[in-house]
């Protein structure tokens, strides 16, 4: 091994090249080894003081799972056999957890919840497998499994370590890119009679005092302000949240006058007035932060001059009678990629009976998107806009992020922009069996 390897990882990210955050990297076979043996060390440390040698950013940034093929394999097969002969190297579990997690077409599978039982007991101090945990019991919000992540992310903080929990906090709260369901949608899950009801307003509880130890010393920052608010509104502390609702507006309004555009201060105002009752005004500031919501209830305009990737003609004109999803997503989107096999369970139940899908991908490259569809085996129909978020489709409906699933009824009116997991099931059940009424 290198007497520098432990640095290696730290140089390659610093490379300008692979700062991006879309597709695999092209990574040069030399520094893939330089890269293998950096990580084959830190499997060999193991477990020192409660922790191992990986960046937290790992599991945050899903790097491994941007990570050559080969590259990848390589380590996961190194990791299986060093747990062959030593079993309780928390390094090794470790990796192998992230693997799992981060495979985009099989998430939460039982063997990740019985590695990340294994890391949890391993590594003591480890705060990140936490946060890996509450992420995928977030897809199908897995309320046991949520609570006992969080409940082991605060048991696993020492002290000075405050501000390391803030933003772990803040990211299964808030900054969710992988977390598909907060803290406040577990809670809000829970019946009156839930064993699990105690528990939860205990986690919660923690947030909250968290929050407001952070509120206290960056009073303007707007983005603790609303975690608070909502927090605090999930817990029923109703003063406490109005109190904090009049100064968030106000954070809001003096952030918009910086920025008329800024997304996070137009929702955070939508979601002000839509709770002081103010229906009309809420709406109008989510459509202005999310113009894509604009088109639920109204009958979507047609592409313009549209192909699909073999070149032949395509429009939404072809599709009417049909229950269609427009799919805009892309190869290097890892939320978009968890959809595609939920999305390919509904299509292969209901396609028979009137439900069609559109993608509409964003990648640059139409090589690697054909790759894919290929290897995936997508059976439906794909656009490709190559010019991303500037591009026509983008703009033309009001797409400011991915992935954006337009559910569409039979006669073109869109149901739902947020078409998402279960709801997506759901949804088109509820299309169907409308039609045959």
């Amino acid at each position: 091994m290198k007497e520098n390897s432990v640095d290696v990882w730290d140089a390659f990210l610093n490379t300008l090249e692979n700062r991006g955050l879309s597709g695999e990297w092209e990574v040069a076979s030399d520094v893939q080894e330089e890269l293998i043996d950096d990580f084959k060390t830190k499997i060999d440390m193991g477990v020192v003081d409660g922790k191992t040698a990986f960046p937290s950013d790992l599991i945050w940034n899903q790097y491994v799972w941007r990570f050559p093929d080969e590259m990848r394999q390589k380590l996961t097969e190194y990791a299986e056999r060093v747990l062959e002969t030593d079993p309780n190297n928390g390094a090794a579990v470790k990796f192998l957890a992230i693997v799992e997690a981060g495979t985009p077409y099989d998430i939460s599978t039982e063997e990740f919840w019985h590695l990340w039982e294994k890391a949890a007991t391993l590594l003591p101090y480890e705060v990140d497998i936490c946060y890996l945990a509450f992420e995928n019991a977030s897809f199908d919000i897995l309320l046991d499994e949520g609570v006992v992540a969080l409940e082991r992310l605060f048991a696993r903080y020492r002290e000075g370590e405050k501000p390391t929990l803030y933003q772990w906090l803040f990211r299964c709260c808030y900054d969710n890119l992988y977390v598909i369901s907060r803290p406040n949608d577990f809670y809000e899950r829970l019946e009156g009679d839930d064993p699990l009801t105690e528990r939860w307003t205990a986690v919660m509880g923690k947030i909250q005092a968290v929050f407001e130890e952070q509120l206290a010393q960056h009073p303007d920052d707007w983005n603790i302000v609303r975690m608070l608010t909502e927090i605090q509104e999930a817990l029923g502390n109703t003063a406490a949240a109005e109190k904090v609702f009049k100064k968030t507006q106000r954070v809001y309004e003096k952030q918009l006058t910086q920025d008329k555009d800024d997304r996070n201060a137009l929702s955070g105002l939508a979601n002000i007035h839509e709770k002081l009752g103010n229906t009309e005004l809420a709406r109008a500031y989510k459509v202005k932060a999310d113009p894509s919501l604009g088109w639920v209830g109204q009958v979507l305009p047609d592409f313009s001059a549209a192909v699909d990737l073999d070149g032949e003609p395509i429009s939404l004109a072809d599709y009417r009678g049909k229950v269609v999803l427009l799919d805009f997503w892309a190869v290097w989107c890892a939320p978009c990629l968890g959809e595609i096999p939920r999305i390919k369970a509904v299509y292969e139940k209901y396609h028979d009976e009137g439900f069609e899908v559109i993608g509409v991908s964003l990648d640059e490259d139409a090589a690697m998107l054909r790759e894919f569809i290929e290897e995936q085996e997508i059976p439906w129909r794909q656009i490709l806009d190559d010019e991303g978020f500037g591009g026509a489709f983008a703009k033309r409906y009001g797409i400011r992020s991915i992935p954006a699933p337009f559910l569409m009824d039979r006669e073109g009116k869109v149901i739902s922009v947020k078409a998402r997991g279960n709801l997506l099931s759901e949804l088109v059940e509820a299309e169907i069996e409308r039609k045959g009424d």
